[in-house]
């Protein structure tokens, strides 16, 4: 299970050309980096549902990297929802502005 990180986003220096594509130092644009977030979290959402299933069938489990597991995909969902109503009440806050 991969920890969610977001690489920090420099500002542009002066006479380097803002542009939109990334740099050739393996940095990521925003949508990349969203995008592997919520594959993790999907990832995380599975692994949580496989292990739930295997303790359901009776299989040989641990209890406590189950437990964990679960409230990690848990947490992380929580947190990717929140993300979302973020975005979601900038992008309308920028609707609502007078141009």
């Amino acid at each position: 299970m991969g920890d969610l990180r977001i690489a920090p986003i420099a500002p542009p220096t002066p006479g380097s050309g803002a542009s939109s594509a990334p740099a050739a130092t393996g940095d990521t644009g925003f949508g990349e980096a969203l995008s592997r977030a919520l594959s993790e979290v999907n990832e995380m959402q599975l692994q949580s549902r496989n292990a739930a299933v295997a303790v359901a069938s009776g299989k040989p489990v641990d209890t406590a990297q189950m437990v964990v597991g679960v409230e990690k995909a848990a947490i992380s969902l929580q947190f990717a929802i929140q993300v979302r109503n973020k975005l979601l009440e900038a992008y309308q806050e920028l609707m609502r502005m007078q141009v």
